[in-house]
């Protein structure tokens, strides 16, 4: 029997997963992109998929937060969810959370890594447990299938805030 891995109160087996990696070249450098990336309050902002984010204090490794999805979706996790743990948190370079769902997790992690011409800003979303699918159709779907948009909106605050500052 493989292992088990426990998430807070979920649990999940190897090979249960679901995962899709999307990446851009963004024309910023990774720390115009970090000033917005690092202000969890502000996700909502880039991100179509959320309308609010909480920390439960600073935004370092091992803290907590709750994510606040747009639409009925939110309404229900605003209910039944737990909270997200910040699992790295590396300057102008990456954040990945877990959140619990439903017997697993689902893990995001932001990258950033400079390259000629900008940024190249990866997004990894994971989704583990036997509920994932359930999981993907709720939300995963729609965290993939948005990020050519959360791109853009990201390059248009680095701008609006590089101009702002200079």
């Amino acid at each position: 029997m493989p292992p088990v891995y426990e998430t807070g109160s979920s649990v999940y087996r190897p090979g249960m997963t679901w995962t899709r990696t999307s990446r851009e070249i963004l024309p910023c450098p990774p720390s115009a992109l970090w000033a917005t990336l690092a202000d969890f309050t502000r996700w909502p902002d880039w991100d179509p998929d959320l309308v609010g984010v909480e920390l439960h204090g600073p935004a370092e490794v091992g803290s907590t937060g709750f994510l606040i999805p747009n639409g009925f979706r939110g309404r229900v996790h605003s209910r039944v969810a737990e909270p997200f743990t910040i699992t790295s948190l590396i300057q102008d370079r990456e954040i990945a959370l877990r959140q619990p769902i439903p017997l697993g997790a689902m893990d995001l992690a932001l990258r950033l890594t400079a390259v000629d011409g900008g940024t190249e800003f990866v997004q990894k979303v994971t989704f583990g447990g036997p509920m994932r699918a359930v999981m993907v159709a709720i939300i995963g779907g729609d965290v993939v299938k948005h990020f050519d948009v959360k791109c853009a909106r990201l390059v248009e605050l680095a701008t609006t805030q590089a101009d702002h500052d200079a």
